[in-house]
């Protein structure tokens, strides 16, 4: 409906009058059929279990029986509802609809101009309810309200529109009526002499998946009401991030009433958003912390355990999955700038992707360890002190510990360091988790509790960009009085991140006054990992620009131009394979609304088969 005010303003630029259709026009309602809310009724308990197959028998029987426009009253009098108070009804409708925001200006302009501004309706609600649910959603300036149910006639006869000329004394070549439905507004306004103006139709979400529930599918009604209302820079936090986060933290709070005494700790950086939201949403909770830990801030004091075979594979699972230099293992360490490993030069290769360690991988790591009890590693020694300090102050036995998840390698860390059991729960897991976790110790949210799929896995980097805090990584440690506080790196924040967070803020914000508020949010991966599987060309350009850390920093999706890589076919292949969002970087690259998510598992799939 881009560019509809101005189109509306200049055809009724010499009409007097301008009548609107109300439903899907004036007013959206926040489910996709409107029989779907009478199963919200239902399932909120405002009404008995069964009252929608009633409701719409109720009605069936009520059409059936008058040749005329039927009334609530009328559908109330029928066997199936006899007894029912209406009174339910009209209030969910209350409740369910918002003002079209595509039109709400445009229908306002027009009042300012002078114009007589009308609302003409198929409906059997009472006039009175419709005005009402008119004024709630700021039409309160309207000069009348003309509803089928009052006359006992409907707009694709024409007859009602009759009568609104009839009433306003108003010529039909002085109107304009304005609908979404060719039969019932364009028709039915033609047989009374009038011009119409069809709407065109709404636009979808940017990312619009099969719904498969009257649940899902009024999920999708919220976020297609209320895109109008979002900046477009902020819409794709609020399609894909607020409904991830939103169900995520309700998640968290059913878990928390299970142990309303312990700590819920939320682990820095990726878990900033969910944090924020949590306090928004639950703010008489006292007992929630924000733990600003890395893997790398813990190693040295996990370098000062004693090294078994458990700690060793904790340790190499703390260290990042790459193949790095002796340089780069010291320095992620904690040792000093320029330190050497004896007998080792600094540029020798160490392979950590593989499990079990290669036996001379694991003769590394001990040389590192011992050397961390050597002189050369007194820094380690104080750093690794004031991990533990840190970590007294913010934790204690049976914590909840809240993070995005895969192997729950930071859990286990932070078990060895404290010396007493936490309980992970996570936004989704791979099939690491379970392996040293159990379902009581961890629990994942997505995917039923089940390992994420491989597009979850593709799009988990920019998942942790998108919500995690604007600032660098947690580095070290350092006291400040008698408290330690955290070393943080220094690091340019992409402008991007901010405004997808304020839309997901915004989501957060609209579905607390909705409908939709409290209930459950069914798959609400769903969007994002559709994000992630075939991004719009504008969210592929300026979420790709952005970086991830691991062990190294990685573009998103950052591909140089096509021209380019004809002369340089090399470089497309290394860039590739650096880029973590290559369905982003291919559409990026080729331009093009192509099937790239097929194509990447197509390569996934000849990787395996090597």
């Amino acid at each position: 409906m881009q560019h509809v005010e101005e189109i509306l303003l200049r055809r009724a630029s010499h009409c007097k009058a301008v009548g609107f259709d109300v439903f899907d026009t004036l007013l959206l309602r926040d489910v996709k059929h409107p029989t779907d809310l009478f199963l919200w009724m239902e399932a909120t308990g405002a009404v008995p279990t069964g009252f929608a197959a009633a409701r719409r028998e109720a009605e069936r029987l009520a059409r059936a029986a008058s040749p005329n426009e039927v009334t609530l009253a009328d559908i109330y009098a029928q066997a199936p509802l006899r007894g029912m108070d209406a009174q339910a009804e009209c209030d969910a409708e209350l409740h369910c609809v918002v003002p079209n925001p595509e039109l709400f200006e445009a229908v306002r302009a027009l009042h300012e101009q002078g114009k007589r501004v009308y609302a003409v309706s198929d409906m059997y609600l009472p006039r009175e309810q419709v005005e009402k649910m008119l004024c709630a959603c700021g039409y309160d300036f309207l000069d009348g309200v003309f509803v089928s149910s009052e006359y006992g006639v409907q707009k694709r006869s024409g007859r009602l529109f009759r009568i609104f000329l009839e009433q306003t004394r108003l010529r039909a070549r002085e109107v304009l009526f304005v609908g979404d439905n060719r039969r019932a507004d364009g028709l039915g306004a033609a047989l009374a002499g009038i011009r119409a103006f069809i709407l065109p139709s709404r636009p979808a979400t940017g990312y619009p998946v099969p719904a498969e529930t009257w649940q899902q599918q009024a999920d999708q009604a919220f976020l297609a009401n209320r895109l109008g209302l979002v900046e477009p820079e902020q819409r794709t936090g609020f399609e894909t991030v607020g409904p991830l986060i939103c169900a995520f933290t309700a998640f968290l709070r059913k878990q928390r009433t299970q142990q309303p005494e312990a700590n819920l700790v939320f682990l820095a950086r990726d878990m900033y958003l969910v944090w924020k939201t949590y306090q928004r949403n639950y703010p008489a909770d006292e007992r929630v912390r924000y733990l600003k830990v890395s893997r790398r801030s813990l190693c040295p004091a996990l370098l000062q355990c004693p090294m078994d075979s458990e700690n060793m594979a904790l340790l190499a699972d703390t260290l990042p999955r790459q193949r790095l230099t002796v340089a780069q293992v010291l320095e992620y360490c904690g040792f000093e700038p320029g330190v050497q490993l004896p007998d080792c030069t600094p540029d020798t290769m160490v392979d950590l992707r593989t499990r079990p360690l290669s036996r001379k991988t694991q003769e590394l790591l001990l040389t590192v360890v011992a050397f961390g009890k050597t002189p050369a590693g007194e820094t380690i020694r104080y750093k690794a002190a004031l991990v533990r300090r840190y970590l007294r102050q913010q934790l204690d036995s049976g914590s909840f510990l809240v993070d995005i998840g895969s192997g729950g390698t930071t859990q286990r860390v932070l078990e060895t360091l404290c010396g007493f059991p936490l309980r992970g729960l996570y936004l989704a897991c791979d099939k690491r988790l379970h392996e040293h976790l159990s379902q009581e110790r961890a629990k994942a949210f997505l995917f039923g509790g089940n390992p994420a799929p491989l597009w979850y896995w593709a799009g988990q980097p920019l998942l942790e960009r998108m919500i995690s805090e604007c600032c660098g990584a947690t580095l070290g440690y350092r006291l400040q009085g008698d408290a330690v506080v955290p070393v943080l790196e220094q690091a340019e924040i992409p402008a991007c991140i901010p405004a997808v967070q304020a839309g997901a803020e915004q989501y957060q914000a609209m579905r607390r006054t909705s409908l939709l508020a409290g209930q459950e949010i069914l798959s609400p991966e769903r969007a994002f990992l559709a994000l992630v599987r075939a991004p719009r060309l504008e969210d592929a350009t300026t979420l790709g620009e952005m970086t991830v850390e691991d062990g190294g920093v990685y573009p998103l999706a950052s591909p140089a131009g096509l021209g380019f890589y004809l002369f340089h076919p090399r470089q497309l292949a290394a860039d590739f394979a650096q880029a973590r969002w290559k369905t982003a970087f291919l559409r990026r690259l080729l331009l093009l609304p192509l099937p790239y998510d097929k194509l990447y598992e197509m390569l996934k799939r000849a990787e395996k088969q090597r």
